[in-house]
């Protein structure tokens, strides 16, 4: 039997971004974001640039980042014409299961008992496979979502793992354009 490879999510981050490095040895993009289209070729266009909005009901001048499609979706987009046809996921999943239904790629969840049946109704609806695992498996047990992704991984050729815990785009995609997004739109402030 193959030998099971994974990433702990507990180790310290890989993130080579240090305070005071020139501009040059940054891993983060640095890039203007684009007039917004009018109409969109598809739903995985609208990943960007979302509204910011007002909160009435609390004494602040600005409002909320409104993460709609971004929490499907965001972490994803820069690999979302680069991923292979078979995805095993770990987490987001609407979001891969919408995007692999877009883009035609086999997408298979692998998710806790305790997530309602009204997720496990949505992914499916959207055509993603369901794998479940026992709620009360701790995450280094092969048991476990995190240990069965890995062997799925592991078994199925071309497959990968999205990892938004250990995927170091998770938190870059956030400094590079969810925080220059509210920047332009409180306008600097």
């Amino acid at each position: 039997e193959k030998e099971r490879e994974w990433i702990r999510p507990d180790t310290p981050s890989r993130c080579t971004w240090k305070l005071g490095k020139p501009l040059s040895a940054s891993p983060h993009r640095h890039s203007t974001l684009p007039e917004p289209l009018k109409i969109l070729p598809s739903i995985l266009d609208k990943v960007g640039n979302t509204p910011l909005v007002r909160i009435n009901k609390i004494g602040k001048q600005y409002g909320l980042k409104c993460e709609l499609c971004e929490y499907c979706c965001r972490q994803k987009i820069e690999i979302r014409n680069t991923v292979s046809e078979t995805w095993v996921v770990l987490v987001s999943r609407i979001g891969l299961a919408l995007a692999a239904a877009v883009k035609g790629y086999r997408c298979i969840i692998v998710m806790p008992e305790k997530m309602s049946m009204e997720k496990v109704d949505v992914l499916r609806a959207l055509g993603a496979e369901i794998v479940r695992t026992p709620t009360t498996a701790r995450f280094d047990s092969p048991e476990s979502h995190v240990g069965v992704a890995w062997r799925l991984k592991n078994e199925i050729p071309n497959a990968h793992i999205l990892d938004q815990y250990r995927n170091a785009s998770n938190p870059l995609t956030h400094y590079d354009t969810t925080a220059e997004e509210i920047l332009q739109q409180c306008e600097g402030m």
